[in-house]
């Protein structure tokens, strides 16, 4: 508790020295609501419902001190890159009180870390390694305060453990929230039913099917309870347009500079000579990266998104199926899970349009819970997690540099997208070789070193 204490502390510090407040985009909608704009109606707003209730909980709670509540700003019409400064008193008033709720989100998935470490990592007495590990790679992330991707890791690894304790409804109505937080984390209900259908092999599948129809049923009433508590309100005041709007607006962004496909046009850039900016995107406060490629990129974004995500389901069925040739134990099949949802998560996010180092508290809490099978996959994993957060520091610190695609810029970029893939090999492989009942390795210079 007291390195949670000691990190946390420096970020909150950080934080209000360098007045690093929250998204410039979530005060954008504290300010519409205080004046009565709702989102969906009127403002339409880019994200799902839960994650609109995180961001506006906090201006909440400032409306009634009318001094420092969120107001509409006029420097944040998006019109100009750099973004003007917003009024400093009201934005670090709910830049604060942001940050205090996303800290309480914190402290949670530590405790649910430990919890969770404690019952699948059987030498980690009491999560306390697991959760050394999670306080660090969250403070060197240096997003944690700014942006609410924790909350779609903590309830992933809720549904986790849930599903790993038979607790069949707790563990969809979790997936349902992250899905309510970010849309993507939808895809883990397939690592879930998988899992349910594993318990039966191996029976064909259909029989298994058969099998597990009720705990399946189950799990997916109460996803769709969940979904249609939250919805429905959005739908009777501002129609299934709004909404829907919310849901596939990410669809339709530009290709911002941080992502692989950006990375492949600025590489093009410097080593070939392929014309290319980059420009500024007003609705969502974005750098993007525009070049004789958009056109390909635009068509081949779903395509890359379909096949990789293919190819990764059916790597993960390939291992429930070939761990189910012998009943292992508990904390074998739970890891077996977590390594699936953090490996679909992850191909998720490499196709996707945009990629920014904070995304990764998406994957964090399953993540640092995770013991693959061998030693040296583990290791990997570990240290690509870590090159994610470290070469994301650097290149947020060289961020002019990368938007006026300066070499030594493209290079960090390129070292931080080459540890997300590292991170991402390391899982595929693992779950290609999984064996149920095989012993997972301890490795103990790299757990003495956390």
């Amino acid at each position: 508790m007291s390195a949670w204490l000691a990190t946390r502390l420096v970020l909150v510090v950080g934080m209000v020295l360098t007045r690093s407040y929250c998204d410039p985009q979530f005060y954008r909608y504290a300010g519409d609501l205080s004046v009565g704009r709702w989102p969906y109606h009127p403002v339409q707003v880019e994200y799902p419902p839960v994650a609109m209730f995180l961001i506006l909980l906090p201006a909440v709670a400032l409306l009634p001190f009318s001094g420092i509540a969120p107001r509409p700003d006029p420097a944040l019409t998006g019109v100009v890159q750099p973004i003007p400064p917003p009024d400093p008193v009201r934005y670090g008033a709910y830049g604060m009180a942001f940050a205090a709720e996303m800290l309480i989100l914190d402290a949670f998935t530590l405790w649910l870390v430990k919890r969770a470490a404690a019952r699948f990592v059987p030498w980690d007495i009491g999560g306390l390694r697991t959760g050394l590990l999670y306080i660090l790679l969250g403070f060197i992330s240096g997003a944690l305060l700014q942006k609410f991707d924790l909350a779609v890791g903590a309830v992933c690894l809720l549904g986790v453990y849930a599903l790993a304790q038979n607790r069949t409804r707790l563990a969809w109505s979790a997936i349902a929230i992250a899905t309510l937080i970010k849309g993507f984390p939808l895809l883990v209900l397939v690592i879930f039913t998988g899992y349910q259908l594993s318990r039966a092999l191996p029976a064909p599948w259909i029989e298994a099917a058969r099998q597990r129809w009720r705990a399946l049923l189950a799990g997916v009433v109460a996803f769709a309870a969940v979904v249609a508590v939250w919805t429905a309100p959005v739908v009777v005041v501002a129609g299934w347009s709004s909404l829907w709007s919310a849901l596939l607006y990410h669809a339709a962004r530009g290709v911002e500079i941080e992502s692989l496909y950006a990375n492949v046009v600025a590489l093009a850039h410097w080593v070939f000579g392929l014309p290319a900016r980059t420009g500024f995107s007003p609705s969502d406060f974005s750098r993007v990266v525009h070049s004789p490629l958009d056109t390909w990129i635009d068509g081949a974004t779903t395509v890359v998104a379909a096949v990789l995500l293919l190819l990764v389901l059916g790597i993960i069925a390939r291992g429930f199926s070939r761990a189910a040739d012998q009943r292992g134990a508990r904390s074998s099949e739970a890891q077996l899970v977590a390594t699936s949802v953090a490996a679909i998560l992850l191909a998720f996010m490499l196709a996707f349009r945009a990629l920014p180092a904070h995304y990764l508290l998406a994957v964090l809490p399953v993540g640092v819970i995770i013991r693959l099978q061998r030693p040296c996959l583990q290791r990997i994993w570990v240290l690509s997690l870590f090159g994610v957060e470290l070469f994301g520091l650097v290149v947020i610190a060289s961020w002019h540099a990368l938007v006026s695609l300066q070499p030594w810029a493209i290079v960090f970029l390129t070292l931080r997208n080459l540890a997300w893939l590292g991170a991402f090999v390391a899982l595929i492989i693992a779950l290609w070789q999984w064996q149920r009942g095989e012993q997972i390795h301890r490795l103990e210079p790299l757990d003495s070193n956390v």
